[in-house]
Order: structure tokens, then sequence, then C-alpha cells
């Protein structure tokens, strides 16, 4: 969505018709936009992943997940603290269509 926000061409690859030119202020603005918006979505993954960090997990239903599911363990410890240390449901995931 920042991207349509760049302008200057239309959905062909032409160049845009004249009022649909962006000027240099409103390409630097959107820029600023989308670098904003991307520091805000790494932020709150960082934040998410902080609070997943807290959930307690064992290492043996970590091992369970790496040895049936044929993951790296970082993943499976990921997916482990996504479920609230629940292996079964951390499993389920794996195979949930």
């Amino acid at each position: 969505k920042g991207l349509d926000r760049l302008g200057g061409r239309d959905d062909d690859g032409d160049d845009a018709a004249a009022a649909d030119v962006v000027t240099p202020g409103a390409r630097a603005e959107a820029l600023r936009s989308l670098l904003e918006e991307g520091k805000a979505e790494k932020e709150a993954e960082a934040a998410r992943l902080r609070e997943l960090a807290k959930v307690k997990i064992d290492a043996a239903d970590v091992a369970v997940i790496v040895s049936e599911m044929e993951v790296e363990k970082k993943a499976a410890e990921l997916r482990l603290r996504e479920h609230g240390g629940d292996l079964a449901a951390a499993l389920r995931s794996y195979v949930a269509v």
C-alpha cells in the first residue's frame, strides 16, 4: 500500500497522466511513512517475541516437536511458546488445515 503512494506510473507501467504526477516532497513523505511503518512493525514483533520468551517450555517437548515435525529447534521453541507451552496444541498447529 505504501508503494502506491509513490505514484508516477499507472498499472501498465506507462507514465501517469500529468494530474497523477507526485511531487518530490510527496514522494519523500511517502518514503518516510513507509520507513516509519516498517519500524513500527519491527518494534511490535520484537515486543511479541519478548512476551513469548517469558513462556516456560519443557526441553523434552521441544525435542518431540523437532523429532516429529522435522523442524529446527528454534522453530519448535517458538511454536511451543506461541501455544503457551502446550505440546498437544503446538503439534496440532502443524497439521491444522
